[in-house]
């Protein structure tokens, strides 16, 4: 299996790793767990390893049990998820249930990506944004979490996850609402507002009303949730605002909900950047609150900024972010390490300002702010405390520089949590929930869980990939956005550069790697560590 395989070879291989976690041959619409644990009922945003794979796998490695739906009714790359059938595969498991975790977006439009390109007229959104009320005919005592989004202002985008229009027009889509919002906000100088003007006048209406009128249809829906939460229909709402920016049509539309958020419940609602941490943030809080704890994390940043960074693709400074986080995890706020549960480290970048992980920005040499990070994580760990990191000095991929003061210092194992792939909420969602989740893990499965993370954020997004898309995508002239033939190729090239690593730094035996491009794209990675 090792070296590039011939294409039917390839294509066999391919089929095999879209099964590419085990958790998923337990997706008959059963249940994953050990033991007499309490049960979950997950409904994912889509079936990407980050929405269902990995998250399934963490909840699986603390002995929770979870039921989950069967892969085909969920969104997938092309294909949209089945909301009616999800609902009535709901209602078949409500009673076995202890606790919901349910994305909303998947349930009302299908999936995240078919919240953004649906054609599905309000009344039928309505009526599916009605069933949530039911849930507590269905099984009263089982608490309610639901996750959904404000639907995202990206600057750009490509490979069909917006409107076709999108990929020639997203950039001034974006420009033009961003400067609506800073004027609300701010005004705007001359030269903004010639610019504002230029936009409007050059951007086709018929592209720019249907972005718009996609929004409005998002917006209702998520006032929608808000008032299913006042009326008690539900028992917490998290709400991720997607890729969004300062100055945004995401930010505006926030700004627009604060009113209808004031008047609920205390303890009962929460927004911040970030969309697909979702999940496993309300699985942790789920699991917290059925285990009848409320875990203290105390927070540790490196040198700099620190938590006043405003990271690539949000619109709030890093410190809010965290708090938010932490208490929609279930958890709190520890004043001190000696009194926390978990000690969780951000690795923010000096300047306060994320940079993408590029091979020129990021590169494996020493810093002091990165080595004084690792020594400061090594006297936490030699005092017995937990250490969980959110690796958000860059923006998809973990810092070279601080992975290889981690490596030198012995500490790659020792943690109980590390992420460092896509957004900075992304990451720190994964490292807090897993971390929080980790006192639940025996030691073999937390390593395991660190071996993925390490594989997929260190070795493959901030080194691998953009070696694989010289050597085999862009030399035969593909897409990473779709790998279409060039797939088992790709995934046969980066699994063994992977096994290469993992003989370098990690613990794990290399043949015990397997990947694959589930959704046909080089951002996407599914990673298995065989147990």
């Amino acid at each position: 299996m090792v070296g590039v395989m011939k294409r039917g070879a390839g294509r066999w291989m391919s089929r095999l790793l879209l099964c590419w976690s085990f958790v998923l041959l337990c997706f008959a619409g059963g249940a994953i767990g050990r033991g007499e644990a309490k049960s979950i009922v997950y409904i994912p945003a889509d079936d990407r390893p980050v929405s269902l794979g990995y998250v399934v796998d963490t909840l699986q490695a603390a002995s929770c049990q979870l039921i989950v739906p069967p892969a085909e009714l969920l969104a997938g790359r092309g294909r949209t998820g089945k909301p009616e059938a999800l609902w009535q595969w709901l209602a078949e498991q409500a009673p076995a249930a202890d606790a919901f975790v349910l994305s909303g977006d998947t349930l009302i439009y299908g999936g995240l990506v078919d919240s953004r390109t649906h054609e599905l007229p309000g009344f039928i959104l309505e009526g599916r944004l009605q069933r949530f009320a039911g849930l507590r005919l269905m099984n009263a005592r089982a608490p309610v979490y639901v996750f959904a989004t404000l639907m995202r202002s990206p600057k750009m985008s490509v490979g069909g996850m917006e409107p076709v229009y999108y990929e020639k027009y997203g950039g001034a889509l974006f420009q033009l609402t961003a400067l609506q919002d800073e004027a609300e906000l701010r005004g705007l100088s001359e030269e903004e507002q010639s610019k504002l003007q230029s936009l409007e006048a050059s951007l086709p209406q018929e592209y720019l009303s249907d972005w718009l009128e996609r929004r409005a249809k998002n917006y209702q829906i998520d006032t929608g949730l808000l008032a299913l939460l006042k009326q008690k229909q539900l028992d917490y709402l998290l709400l991720g605002r997607d890729d969004t920016s300062p100055f945004s049509r995401s930010h505006q539309e926030f700004r627009s909900l604060q009113p209808l958020v004031r008047d609920l419940p205390a303890g009962t609602f929460a927004s911040f950047p970030g969309a697909d941490q979702l999940g496993m943030v309300l699985l942790t809080r789920a699991s917290n609150r059925l285990a009848g704890k409320r875990p203290a994390v105390y927070v540790r940043y490196a040198a700099g900024a620190g938590p006043d960074t405003v990271a690539s693709y949000e619109d709030q400074p890093l410190g809010l972010t965290v708090v938010d986080h932490i208490k929609a995890a279930g958890g709190r706020v520890a004043a001190t390490a000696q009194q926390a549960d978990l000690v969780l480290y951000l690795n923010t970048p000096l300047t306060g300002k994320t940079e993408e992980a590029d091979v020129f920005t990021n590169l494996p040499v020493r810093e002091e702010r990165t080595e004084k990070l690792a020594q400061q994580m090594a006297e936490d760990i030699r005092a017995g405390r937990p250490v969980a990191m959110a690796d958000v000095a860059y923006a998809n991929g973990a810092d070279n520089s601080l992975l290889q003061a981690m490596f030198k210092q012995g500490l790659l194992d020792k943690l109980a949590a590390y992420s460092g792939w896509n957004t900075a909420s992304n990451t720190l969602g994964y490292a807090l929930g897993q971390g929080l989740l980790a006192r639940n893990m025996d030691d073999k499965e937390r390593k395991r869980l660190l071996a993925v993370r390490y594989l997929e954020d260190w070795a493959y997004q901030a080194n691998i990939r953009p070696e694989v898309c010289w050597e085999v995508v862009y030399l035969n002239q593909g897409r990473t956005e779709y790998l279409s033939w060039l797939n088992p190729e790709a995934a046969a090239r980066t699994n063994e550069k992977l096994q290469r690593f993992a003989r370098r730094f990690l613990w794990i035996d290399p043949a015990a790697i397997r990947v694959a491009y589930p959704w046909d794209r080089m951002f996407d990675l599914a990673v298995v560590v065989a147990p």
